[in-house]
């Protein structure tokens, strides 16, 4: 059953067709900001129904699409400013979005006109502690929290909540209110680029590890100018966001993250995937030797700049697996030979000819190789 006719169902004194035109009317005045269940419950409201019955408190790590309405409690970790809109009778709506966070994650609430305005007054802020009865809805990033004319928003005086650090395996794309304590294996070069706007930009990278594996974090403007973090710092990521690059998830630090050195312990443990476990569209990092050798190949890229690539084939003792080479990696086959161990650190697995997965690097992989030896591919030890 849908969201609209279980809404429908607890009303009474209305057909459904008059129900819906108003869900419809509801939609157009709202200037197409809201979804239908939005919609759909304050048309409830309107009609004198509780949308937002007192639900049982639980965390934020708990709520699933499945609970409907619930209530929590949360710190406030980040403020979006307001958006206008205007609606068919010509006044003007209000919605903003905060993301509140505890020890087991963090959502996005949005917040309707009265409490938009918050928000706008510098009432609602980063740090504060929040009660919230709402209702679940799937979001652009998500799932999400509205508070609508039935729900409800209370401040907690005195009121602390741990906000939840996390593990670098536990991080997703597309999540928000990222806080990970990693140590930097890799810092990468500051690269300048050109906006749509004519000025110029700037960004670096940097690749942290926790114990249960590795990921990308990207610096953009000053962040990116006066990076002072160098191999085996400790770092503290907070209110960071992730977004998928290079066939893994990355860790952005915007506007309102923080990144500082930590006097916190890490460990990390390199972690070297056998060829035959390799599977398509995941990054890793492999050792193997080098068994095939194929030529350097130049060519034009689309925009006219000139462009690199060679392709060579490593084996371990659990198979082989084609590697292409591009840009400056392909340099190296000039002085490769059969035989050579090798290390490919951050390469992309991907369907090649034929649908056989072959190992793609880029500008964030490492390769190492070592001298040539007599070990045979199905005798090599990591």
């Amino acid at each position: 059953m849908s969201d609209l006719l279980q809404i429908y169902e607890r009303l009474e004194g209305i057909t459904l067709e008059e129900f819906k035109e108003k869900v419809q009317e509801k939609i157009k005045s709202m200037g197409e900001l809201c979804d239908e269940k939005t919609a759909a419950m304050l048309v409830a409201h309107d009609l004198g129904m509780d949308v937002a019955p007192k639900a049982p408190a639980v965390k934020i790590g708990e709520i699933s699409l499945d609970a409907k309405n619930v209530s929590f409690v949360g710190k406030v970790v980040d403020a979006y400013e307001p958006r206008e809109f205007a609606r068919e009778d010509g006044s003007l709506g209000r919605v903003a979005n905060i993301l509140v966070s505890d020890e087991t994650g963090s959502i996005r609430v949005a917040l309707w006109d009265d409490l938009a305005d918050l928000v706008k007054v510098d009432e609602l802020k980063v740090g504060q502690v929040v009660k919230i009865n709402g209702y679940v809805k799937e979001g652009y990033t998500g799932i999400e929290i509205n508070i609508g004319r039935g729900g409800s928003l209370e401040f907690v005086e005195g009121g602390d909540v741990t906000i939840k650090t996390h593990k670098i395996n536990e991080i997703k794309a597309g999540m928000n209110g990222i806080n990970v304590v990693g140590k930097v294996l890799d810092v990468g070069e500051m690269r300048t680029f050109a906006r749509d706007d004519g000025t110029e930009g700037c960004v670096c990278s940097l690749t942290i590890g926790d114990e249960t594996g590795k990921t990308r974090t990207v610096l953009w403007g000053d962040d990116a100018k006066d990076v002072k973090f160098t191999p085996e710092d400790v770092i503290e990521i907070k209110n960071g966001y992730s977004k998928e690059g290079y066939g893994s998830v990355e860790i952005h630090i915007g506007a309102r993250s923080s990144i500082k050195k930590s006097d916190k312990k890490v460990e990390y443990s390199e972690k070297i995937m056998k060829i035959g476990d390799i599977g398509i569209n995941e990054a890793c990092d492999v050792k193997g030797v080098v068994t095939e050798i194929e030529d350097k190949r130049e060519f034009t890229r689309s925009d006219g700049s000139p462009g690199k690539v060679a392709n060579i084939r490593i084996a371990d003792e659990t198979g082989g697996i084609r590697v292409v080479l591009w840009g400056e990696h392909a340099d190296l086959v000039d002085n490769m030979r059969i035989g050579t161990k090798l290390k490919v650190t951050d390469g992309y697995a991907k369907a090649g000819w034929g649908g056989e997965v072959e190992l793609n690097t880029s500008q964030r992989s490492t390769i190492v190789m070592e001298e040539k030896n007599d070990t045979k591919p199905g005798d090599q030890q990591d």
